[in-house]
């Protein structure tokens, strides 16, 4: 080797090789003080891009881990609603089977009926009011999809089902044996009439001729309805009584008795005092001798109503009797007979002095969509007993009519159940059945959440684990690189300062 001063090859070397140390040492430091043996992608790309999918992936799997425990307590939420729901149920099955026994009496039916009443409505209550994170879980059918996973479409879905009275086939649920008012409500059709009296009249239309039926075997139809605003009362004119069930213009007037029977107002069942507030009224029969009263204005009325030969000439007011099963004759009020002596009577008002009319009050009426019609007969219960009409295929109870105030162009009356219940237990059982198979679904859908959120933890543990190889520093590997590192550090440095006195060396040639 040659002798030079200009250059100090050896001190060159030793240089970098203490560079080369420095930066071992820098990165055995960097590794030890972050925990991590990739820091950056120039200590391993490769590494580093997949240590960068596994975070992706622990974050989603620990996030869906989270997102089964929040549909684990909103079945959790869910099924508690449920429970108390069906609490409710089997309360309502126990009033049933005490309202079945013989031995209860109106009264008690009444209360029994409250409590049920009162039991159907909290569980109405807790539909429509049950949340969770401001979500209704049981007021309307609906799916909800609980994300379980890191990626697209990784779900489990939890089917929520509306759980209330109606959907349970509860409403109207009774156990009264007698008509009782439900809180469904129906809209009704009236308009004013053009006579200068003060009336309305309820809109009507077909009917089913089937849904009330005589006891004799015949079907009662009644054409049209109207309610005296001044008297508060409800009426109905007469159409022809038929046995073949078809005639049906739109009204059918019946009564309910309290083992929820119904009769058909002016049957042959039915007791003659019924016969004055009935519309039947052809049941009867008339004296021999006629009763002299003006019938033009009646006679008129029920021309409008559309009853054939209506004339004055060809009508006359008749007196009514009606004989029972035992043979007693009872005094039944007046008709109109029309048609001569085999003609068809018709109820009507008359006091022996003034003139006989169809309605002291009403005259005529106008209905939407059809002809006039007049008022002929005045609705009230037979001996005490519920009495109903059925309009345009809606039933109604007849007191409700009578009270309500028709003079709003778009009224509304309440609807009616007319009779208790069919098979209340059975009912009840298919309520409670349905619930059950709701929240054995919800204990499903928890039980298989509980394992998806198993199974995430588990995912994500092996994965980090996975990441922790690629990604963390070994600490007994980095200790010893930094130790070596030191060690050669600090022999470079000494080796250096030896390598700097090799120039001197020249200078002893120079002496020399």
């Amino acid at each position: 080797m040659a002798q030079v001063i200009n250059t100090n090859s050896l001190s060159l070397i030793t240089q970098n090789n203490i560079n080369k140390n420095q930066s071992a040492l820098s990165t055995s430091i960097e590794r030890l003080s972050s925990g991590l043996r990739i820091n950056s992608a120039k200590d391993d790309a490769a590494g580093q891009a997949i240590a960068n999918r596994f975070t992706s992936n622990i974050n989603g799997l620990t996030q869906a881990a989270r997102n089964a425990n929040d549909g684990i307590s909103l079945a959790q939420t869910t099924e508690g609603a449920l429970s108390e729901i069906n609490n409710n149920l089997q309360r309502i099955r126990e009033l049933t089977v005490q309202s079945q026994n013989g031995t209860n009496s109106d009264s008690d039916l009444s209360s029994i009926q409250d409590e049920i009443k009162s039991r159907l409505d909290e569980i109405d209550r807790v539909s429509g009011q049950t949340q969770f994170n401001g979500v209704n879980v049981l007021s309307k059918n609906n799916t909800l999809s609980i994300q379980v996973g890191a990626n697209d479409g990784q779900t489990i879905d939890i089917n929520l089902n509306k759980i209330d009275s109606a959907s349970l086939n509860l409403s109207g649920f009774n156990v009264e044996k007698k008509a009782t008012i439900t809180a469904t409500e129906a809209q009704v059709s009236v308009t004013s009439t053009s006579y200068s009296s003060s009336a309305t009249a309820l809109k009507t239309g077909s009917a089913d001729s089937s849904a009330i039926t005589n006891t004799d075997g015949g079907a009662l139809t009644i054409s049209k309805v109207d309610f005296d605003e001044s008297t508060g009362k409800y009426y109905a004119t007469v159409a022809d009584s038929v046995t073949t069930g078809e005639d049906a213009s739109g009204v059918y007037i019946a009564t309910v008795a309290d083992d929820g029977s119904i009769t058909l107002a002016g049957s042959t069942t039915t007791e003659p005092t019924g016969l004055s507030a009935v519309t039947n009224v052809q049941t009867a029969t008339t004296t021999t001798s006629d009763v002299t009263a003006d019938t033009t204005k009646a006679a008129k009325t029920l021309a409008d109503a559309g009853v054939t030969g209506a004339t004055e000439a060809n009508t006359k007011l008749v007196k009514l009797t009606s004989t029972d099963s035992g043979g007693n004759v009872t005094d039944a009020g007046y008709g109109l007979q029309v048609g001569g002596a085999n003609g068809k009577i018709y109820a009507t008002n008359y006091d022996g002095t003034n003139g006989a009319s169809l309605d002291a009050k009403t005259v005529s009426f106008t209905t939407s969509g059809s002809t006039a019609g007049n008022a002929a007969v005045e609705l009230g219960g037979l001996n005490g007993k519920t009495e109903v009409a059925t309009v345009n295929g809606k039933t109604y109870l007849a007191s409700d009519v009578a009270s309500h105030d028709f003079s709003d162009a778009s009224s509304t009356i309440n609807e009616v159940n007319t009779t208790t219940t069919a098979d209340p237990l059975k009912a009840l059982d298919a309520a409670i059945a349905q619930v059950d198979k709701f929240r054995s679904g919800l204990g499903a859908i928890q039980n298989r959440l509980d394992s998806a959120v198993t199974n995430l933890n588990n995912t994500t543990t092996n994965l980090s684990e996975a990441q922790s190889r690629i990604q963390d520093a070994d600490y007994a590997t980095e200790v010893s690189n930094m130790s070596k590192a030191q060690i050669i550090q600090q022999a470079g440095n000494s080796v250096l300062a030896k390598a700097n006195q090799v120039p001197q060396q020249v200078l002893s040639l120079l002496q020399g």
